[in-house]
């Protein structure tokens, strides 16, 4: 059962995978013996993380990429398969959110949202994508999610409806791509502490009214998502795609 789950010399691009959850998942992958291509746009980050996975420094590579660039995709993507020769998983983690009210927004906030939290995650998935079925070989696409996809949330109309969109995009490639045997599936994260939200957990009463909404009773840490996302990545999850795993301790239920 061992191997089952293993990500062994599998190869994971990561974007968005610099800072918060996206560093998570890149350090988790290299610890469980994959090797990874960090990309974000923010190159300061991106530098802070290459120092923080120095001991893996043979197994990953990083790179500058807006993934609203089909341009800078195409290159990155390009550079992934000179440096290690394949790829085996994609994780579309890149996203930003922008909290106001609906009155309060305009064009430019909405397209900054969509753009890079639903056409970032599709020109990456053609991408590699393509490369996949132009080598006849099987992949992982990992979307990410939220549970807000399902769930309304306050002052996050783009978030909310740009993380239903990733929810809606993964069924239908899922349907695509099933006959290149290429898996893709998402997961929709609750509330995660991160940097994304910390100005509402150091308000203790918001804190506490959104730990209330949580069956768990709790938010949960970044690493709270890694057993799913190494499931999604290995052989064990090879007969599922068009999924979407919440890891957010129950609050989708209510």
């Amino acid at each position: 059962m061992e191997n089952l789950f293993s990500v062994q010399g599998k190869v994971a691009i990561v974007t968005g995978g610099a800072h918060g959850i996206g560093f998570t998942y890149a350090k988790s992958y290299l610890e469980h013996g994959a090797k990874v291509a960090i990309c974000d746009v923010n190159q300061e980050f991106l530098n802070e993380a290459s120092e923080q996975l120095a001991e893996y420094r043979d197994s990953l590579m990083t790179g500058r990429v807006d993934v609203t660039s089909e341009e800078q995709i195409h290159e990155f993507v390009g550079n992934v398969l000179k440096h290690f020769g394949q790829i085996d998983i994609l994780v579309n983690n890149a996203g930003v959110l922008i909290r106001k009210f609906p009155e309060e927004m305009n064009g430019k906030d909405w397209d900054f949202v969509m753009d890079i939290n639903v056409k970032g995650t599709f020109l990456f998935s053609k991408e590699v994508g393509k490369w996949f079925i132009e080598q006849n070989r099987r992949g992982k696409i990992i979307n990410i999610s939220s549970q807000t996809g399902v769930r309304a949330a306050d002052r996050r109309l783009a978030y909310c409806t740009s993380k239903a969109s990733v929810i809606q995009f993964t069924r239908v490639l899922a349907n695509e791509w099933g006959k290149y045997g290429i898996n893709v599936n998402a997961i929709g994260p609750g509330y995660i502490k991160t940097d994304m939200n910390k100005d509402l957990r150091s308000n203790e009463k918001v804190y506490q009214s959104m730990k209330d909404e949580v069956p768990l009773g709790d938010f949960g840490v970044p690493e709270d998502i890694v057993g799913t996302l190494l499931y999604l990545s290995s052989c064990a999850s090879d007969y599922i795609t068009g999924q979407i795993i919440f890891v957010d301790g129950g609050i989708v239920t209510k």
